[in-house]
């Protein structure tokens, strides 16, 4: 009885094994997924932040030169 289990639990790991390395290249796949989806986030928030950043600039230029009306 005891024979005739571990004969078929051999026969079970290699396919348990496959398994798990499928479920670990599944949840790989799908971190890389993710962390690509937040790198696109940080560059776009990096891209609207140098923006914003420019126009402040070219504001704080504009009060230096005197170009901008003063309300009074």
């Amino acid at each position: 009885m005891l024979s005739e289990l571990q004969k078929r639990m051999r026969k079970l790991w290699p396919e348990y094994f496959k398994l798990v390395v499928l479920f670990n290249e599944m949840k790989l796949a799908s971190i890389q997924r993710d962390s690509q989806e937040s790198v696109q986030k940080i560059l776009a928030v990096q891209e609207e932040s140098s923006s914003l950043m420019q126009h402040i600039l070219d504001f704080f230029k504009t009060l230096k030169d005197g170009s901008c009306e003063n309300d009074g």
